[in-house]
């Protein structure tokens, strides 16, 4: 099976424990629970969406979309995975432009020493010195 299949299986599985817990009654903290892990299972599908190989990418898998909660869960999580993910590239460029900017300021300086130094020995030898 498909790891994006299989893990939005779950979600949906967990989600049957939401609405079981629910025809009880009385039972809120663990219904609130049983949501809470449904959607800890949304975020991390929604995670390997972004991160590795996508099968559903940004469409909502097929088996949340009749869960209207799980649906939105999923859109707004992978949603802020993409973010994040170009939080980080931006972070990377920023590090890499960086890099290179201080690199040629070094070199810079050092072509700039250089010719310093190679105008004052001049100096010196025109006046005598060496």
């Amino acid at each position: 099976m498909n790891r994006s299949f299989e893990a939005a299986l779950a979600a949906r599985w967990l989600w049957m424990d939401v609405r079981w817990l629910e025809t009880i009654g009385g039972l809120e903290r663990e219904v609130e629970a049983a949501i809470q892990t449904a959607y800890a299972a949304v975020d991390e599908l929604a995670e390997g969406e972004t991160w590795g190989e996508a099968r559903y990418g940004a469409n909502i898998p097929p088996l949340l979309q009749g869960v209207p909660q799980l649906a939105a869960r999923y859109k707004m999580a992978f949603e802020s995975c993409l973010e994040a993910e170009r939080v980080l590239v931006q972070e990377f460029e920023f590090q890499q432009e960086r890099k290179q900017y201080l690199s040629d300021l070094a070199d810079t300086y050092a072509e700039i020493e250089r010719d310093l130094m190679a105008g004052w020995k001049e100096d010196c030898r025109d006046d005598g010195h060496l």
